[in-house]
Parts: structure tokens; sequence; C-alpha cells
């Protein structure tokens, strides 16, 4: 009966799960963290939106490379990313698509510190650069 039980439970929340999602309530659910981060503040933004700002040690390129690697298994298509190293420390940035919705994420800092911006919204909206000043 136990096992039952938990079957049942499982498998209505999961069916909640699902229903909040495709409500557009929780955009930014199911994406991970970057490495290593601290979150910092999560925030509604502009045409209907969802930042979540980070911190954390790996640089920007690594940043972006890990979410470039672990998107395609949660549905997402990566349509663009790229960046570059300095002396001073880099930027890079990575944009893609799950169905309606539009991810774009931008990591930058100074060496040993950066900071990671990733915004999703309900589909692509005119102004899509993602940062904590949306």
């Amino acid at each position: 009966m136990t096992k039952r039980f938990f079957a049942v439970l499982l498998s209505s929340l999961l069916a909640v799960s699902a229903a909040y999602a495709v409500t557009g309530d929780d955009l930014l659910g199911g994406l991970p963290a970057p490495p290593n981060s601290q979150m910092l503040a999560t925030k509604d933004i502009a045409s209907g939106g969802q930042l979540a700002h980070y911190m954390t040690s790996a640089n920007p390129i690594a940043v972006i490379d890990s979410y470039a690697q672990v998107l395609p298994t949660s549905g997402w298509t990566v349509t663009s990313s790229g960046g570059g190293d300095s002396a001073d420390g880099g930027n890079a940035g990575l944009q893609a698509t799950n169905g309606a919705k539009y991810l774009s994420i931008n990591a930058g800092g100074p060496v040993g510190t950066t900071y990671v911006s990733v915004c999703v919204w309900p589909s692509k909206p005119d102004r899509d650069h993602c940062n904590i000043d949306n």
C-alpha cells in the first residue's frame, strides 16, 4: 500500500508541476544555476520575463559552455553563444529557445568573479539583453 501511495503522490506532483510550467508562472524552473555559484537575486522583468542573477568564480566562457552542454538535455535549442577573455576578465553570452520560450544568459566580470544573468521570456522580446538592470 505504501508503494502505491507514493506512486499516486508522485504522479500527482508531476501533473501539478507540469500544469504550473505550462502557465509560465515559473519560467526559470528547470534551469540549472551556474557552476559553483551563489544566487544574488531573482525578479520579474519586462515583457513577462524572469531574471535570476548569480555570482561565481568560474570564468564567463566556462559558465556559458556549461549551459551550452546541459540545455539541450532539457529541450532547449542553443541558437548562439560566444565570448572572450582578457587580462581584466571576460564576457560571454548565450541565447536559446524551447518552443516559444526564449532564454538569454550573460556572464562577465573581473578575473575571479563572474556575474551571471539568466533571463527567460514566454516568447522572444523586442529587447532581449539580459542583465540585473532589466
